[in-house]
């Protein structure tokens, strides 16, 4: 960076990718002047690594809201930021290949359903007419949403980040923080590798590296960093093949169509926590064998390229949002397990009116930081 940082900052956002930057846009649409601070690029973390899937199909009432929301705010995003987010409603297509798959995904739909999510289910027959050349000998049942779709993580991050400058935000880039100081229990600045700010308010939205944050102000934050896989072929398919976001939620591979090729992943169910980003070359052939499985004609298909992103993974795949009790001052937007760039548009919007004391379009108390220490747990099952 070439400017000094202020001495001073209303509300201190730590991290820079889609969450902090749909953070620091709302908070500025309402009057603050946050500060973000990216350690790297904007977007560089796994907001850049990620597919930028957006969906309503979740098996949990608030997300299946806030994807919703979702949609609804990408569907305004270019009126409101001046920047198209490339949002493509290309469909999610979601396959049960067995009758436990069956019937959770009946549960679904029916709650999907009945918060008004234009859901379909499919059988087998529909399924491979939808989507030629997929197997669908083992497909019980699919659920289809065609406003579900993709949309542009670089688009959406520098489009909020952009806007919320314009609203009198800072966002800085090349800024590490280093350490989360304390008067008592209260937040009272952040350190920095370019010199301290003073701050009342701090905000983690530093996805995989949300632990390390909490333990600079004495906090255990129960994230863990994922590493998954995204793989890209050359085109091979002629013409090229129109289809939904396909998943298999047995096996969680997923694909949907890029250019005339396909862009696909796979979770390794045998894959440790660890920041590593390297690409493990041994686990993208059980990638391609799963996808040539589900899709035959992939076994034509060359690999253009592959690389690894981070989930930011809690307990129970869902998200840690709003204040942490005994830290006045410190706020939590992270752990979203997978989903935060489609949850960043409706997390930021209700996080920041919780904020300035305003009731949040859609309430965060599910997501309660200090949740797993007592209480009930909603767990999200509908997790790729």
């Amino acid at each position: 960076m070439a400017r000094p940082l202020p001495a001073t900052a209303e509300i201190t956002i730590v991290g820079g990718g889609a969450m902090g930057c749909s953070l620091a846009y709302h908070l500025a649409a309402l009057g603050r002047k946050p500060l973000v601070l990216e350690r790297g690029r904007l977007g560089g973390g796994s907001t850049g690594r990620c597919a930028g899937g957006v969906r309503q199909q979740f098996s949990t009432a608030i997300n299946i809201r806030l994807g919703q929301r979702a949609i609804e705010l990408l569907g305004q995003f270019q009126e409101v930021t001046g920047t198209d987010p490339q949002y493509r409603p290309i469909g999610y297509l979601l396959l049960a290949t067995s009758e436990a798959w069956a019937e959770a995904l009946a549960r679904d739909v029916s709650l999907q359903r009945l918060l008004n999510v234009p859901v379909e289910v499919l059988g087998s027959a529909e399924v491979g007419r939808l989507v030629p050349g997929l197997r669908t000998d083992d497909v019980s049942r699919a659920s289809l949403c065609w406003t579900d779709g993709l949309a542009g993580p670089n688009e959406v991050t520098t489009g909020y980040a952009a806007a919320a400058r314009r609203l009198g935000a800072r966002v800085e880039e090349g800024v590490e923080v280093v350490g989360i100081d304390l008067k008592g229990e209260r937040v009272h600045g952040v350190r920095t590798d370019h010199g301290l700010v003073s701050t009342p308010d701090v905000v983690i939205c530093a996805g995989p590296q949300a632990r390390q944050l909490g333990e600079m102000a004495a906090i255990t934050v129960p994230v863990d960093p994922l590493k998954r896989h995204v793989l890209l072929t050359e085109p091979f398919l002629t013409p090229p093949l129109r289809s939904p976001m396909t998943i298999d939620l047995a096996t969680g591979f997923y694909f949907h169509p890029e250019g005339g090729g396909l862009l696909m992943g796979m979770g390794d169910p045998s894959q440790p926590f660890g920041d590593d980003l390297s690409v493990d070359w041994n686990f993208l052939p059980k990638v391609v064998e799963e996808g040539s499985r589900r899709l035959p004609s992939l076994e034509s298909a060359a690999l253009r390229t592959a690389w690894a992103g981070l989930y930011e993974m809690t307990p129970d795949r869902q998200p840690l949002v709003g204040s942490v009790a005994d830290r006045p001052g410190l706020w939590l937007a992270c752990g979203f397990s997978g989903h935060g760039f489609m949850m960043a548009p409706p997390v930021g919007e209700s996080l920041a009116a919780e904020m300035c004391g305003s009731a949040p379009r859609i309430d965060m108390s599910p997501f309660a930081p200090l949740r797993f220490s007592g209480g009930t747990l909603a767990p999200e099952s509908v997790f790729v």
